[in-house]
């Protein structure tokens, strides 16, 4: 038998967090019983329609600003760069089928990459998602004032939008949130709008005898800004800096993926599907139809008029009126999207914070309606920070948007090459070849060099506020060792005056004066417990385990859970193993935790109302094909070894 002493290795006895226990409790058939028939009661769940018009909403909202931005940067051949991007969106379908299939989780890209990498890569993925947000929120804040004042000219754009997103977030503030069927309303009414356009447009132009057409398809293709130099255009540098422009046309393709759980099964793919053709018809005919309608350059055109092109198409095939409807429509859709970005980053910090990402007074919610006043005026400061140093430069604004999105495109794509690799035994339906998930992300990652080629100015905009919300993150990341060089200092600074024997008889003496505090500090830190659902007494799997809670959580309690059926035992040496390894990893203590019951959804609850533990806090092992139930069904636990 192997012996191992109680030997703390001359640690403080602040930093030892003591021996680990052997635990058993038993689960009762009737809670677990009154636990599944909860769990297995038919919630609402969002159907096709409804899952497409709030995630459609936003993606073909794009449509409003993307056409004269797109012109802008590859003149003629704008429809065909808006096709292109049609085309990477396709392999995306696939990708984001496979993740969300096999992790059928809400968080997109942070999500995938939790289950696949470390939380610290996953959090970049946040902090993107946060940083999309607030671009979001702000670019279809200003392209909403800017369609506005295409009818009232005196409207100020910047006071506007500040205006428009402190409304929203009073509404945030009061409770009001999202309802699918006001989406569905507006999505039927802005597609009705667009139907209607084209349709205008399209007489016309046959009216025209196609004379605007090829008047411009005669122009040159527009100088391109290589990186503050100005060079001339060519068939190159139209499809290149324009594919890479027109990527800001699909923005919105990756919001269906943060409220996942809430579609039906089988919802998700064909959400996907429809957000595809929306993309795949409407952007490139509207672009075409535009350059039928208006002319490329020269006052009044589209690049003159970028920011309202649909407005300016409606005036010139049916007048004021048209203009109007249109720019009402643009008003109500873009101002749509603010509330989604509301929504969107009230949702994701929330998790963030529940997951020891950020910190946790961000999920404190006030008395009067019970929302989460910090993040939602946090995020109304942020964004009006934003509007204000750009002064409301949809273009500049655009870019920032862009550079986060495609950010976030990247880490999707690699993390489903990651699910690919390290937990390709998770069962799922939906699988994206190799080859169109390398091409995909490559041609992301190509479009994501032309627009920092294009204008590296606003890499400068986007670094500074990734920056600030990573730094947020990693701070709370590496709060313990900051502490910990903060007590460093005060030991070198400020000795205790008392010997180190003295210090030793008491648990929280630090060899510094004043460093009571910052070890209890510590402590509180690192007192949360995390579960880890292990099924044998497998070492490698135990050390894994142990291990990346070591690197990735900020605890110094870990229990191993183990479940079995009634009247069956405990595996033989599963007690000594952990035994073993708790003795081995000083700085964590391990408990044993057996449960009698049988492993499943119902477990999953149980344990986590018994020992008031977030479900997003439980781990397991990637389960096997042969796994009786799905991660899904888990309601949340964290998949960590292969």
């Amino acid at each position: 038998m192997l012996h191992v002493d109680k030997y703390t290795n001359a640690m403080r006895g602040w930093e030892f967090p003591g021996w680990g226990d052997n635990l058993s409790t038993v689960a009762s058939d009737s809670e677990l019983n009154e636990i599944q028939a909860h769990l297995s009661m038919d919630h609402p769940k969002l159907s096709e329609w409804l899952a497409t018009a709030i995630c459609g909403n936003d993606i073909l909202s794009s449509c409003l600003y993307v056409s004269g931005l797109v012109a802008s940067k590859a003149g003629k051949l704008a429809p065909v760069a808006l096709a292109i991007v049609a085309g990477i969106l396709y392999l995306y379908r696939f990708i984001y089928g496979e993740v969300l299939n096999a992790v059928p989780l809400n968080g997109g890209s942070y999500n995938v990459l939790l289950n696949t990498t470390s939380k610290r890569l996953a959090a970049m993925a946040a902090s993107l998602a946060i940083l999309s947000y607030i671009a979001t929120g702000v670019v279809s804040g200003t392209s909403a004032c800017n369609y506005l004042a295409s009818h009232v000219p005196s409207l100020e754009i910047v006071p506007a939008t500040i205006g428009l997103l402190f409304i929203f977030a009073m509404l945030s503030l009061i409770g009001i949130t999202e309802s699918a069927i006001v989406a569905l309303v507006i999505f039927i009414a802005h597609a009705t709008t667009l139907a209607v356009l084209c349709v205008l447009s399209a007489v016309y132009v046959v009216k025209d005898d196609f004379q605007t057409l090829r008047a411009n398809f005669d122009t040159d293709f527009p100088d391109i800004n290589l990186a503050g130099d100005i060079m001339s255009g060519n068939l190159l540098t139209a499809i290149f800096f324009g594919t890479s422009t027109a990527m800001l046309g699909i923005s919105g393709f990756e919001t269906s993926s943060q409220f996942v759980e809430e579609q039906a099964d089988g919802v998700f793919p064909k959400t996907l599907r429809n957000m595809w053709w929306g993309v795949a018809i409407c952007n490139p005919m509207i672009s075409l139809l535009s350059l039928g309608v208006l002319p490329l350059d020269g006052p009044g055109g589209i690049v003159d008029k970028k920011d309202t092109v649909l407005a300016e198409m409606g005036l010139k095939v049916a007048g004021e009126n048209m203009q109007l409807v249109v720019a009402l429509d643009a008003f109500i859709v873009l101002s749509g999207a603010v509330l989604t970005a509301y929504v969107g980053v009230v949702g994701l910090m929330r998790r963030l914070a529940s997951d020891r990402v950020l910190p946790e007074f961000l999920l404190h919610v006030n008395k009067a309606r019970g929302t989460n006043h910090f993040i939602i005026i946090g995020y109304f400061l942020v964004a009006t920070s934003l509007v204000l140093i750009l002064h409301g430069d949809t273009e500049t604004l655009s870019g920032v948007y862009t550079y986060a999105f495609l950010g976030l495109m990247t880490l999707f794509g690699v993390g489903c090459m990651l699910l690919k690799f390290k937990r390709a035994e998770i069962p799922r339906t939906v699988i994206a070849p190799w080859w169109s998930c390398i091409l995909g992300v490559s041609m992301v990652v190509t479009t994501f060099m032309g627009n920092l080629l294009g204008d590296p100015t606003i890499l400068t905009y986007f670094s500074l506020y990734f920056i600030a919300v990573l730094s947020l993150v990693y701070v709370m990341f590496e709060r313990t060792f900051l502490l910990r060089m903060c007590l460093y200092c005060m030991r070198q600074l400020c000795p205790s005056q008392r010997s180190d024997d003295e210090d030793e008889t008491h648990s929280l003496r630090t060899g510094a004066r004043g460093g009571q505090t910052i070890a209890r500090f510590i402590r509180e830190i690192n007192e949360p417990a995390v579960f880890f659902f292990c099924k044998t007494p497998n070492l490698n799997i135990i050390n894994k385990a142990i291990l990346y809670v070591r690197t990735n959580e900020q605890t110094h309690s870990l229990f191993i859970v183990h479940c079995h059926p009634r009247g069956t035992a405990v595996p033989e040496g599963f007690k000594e193993t952990v035994s073993m390894f708790d003795h081995v990893y000083l700085k964590i203590k391990l408990n044993f935790l057996s449960v009698e019951g049988p492993f499943g959804p119902a477990m999953v609850e149980w344990v986590s109302r018994k020992y008031s533990q977030p479900k997003n806090l439980m781990f397991i092992k990637q389960p096997n094909y042969d796994f009786a139930h799905t991660i899904a069904s888990l309601g949340g636990v964290r998949v960590i070894t292969g």
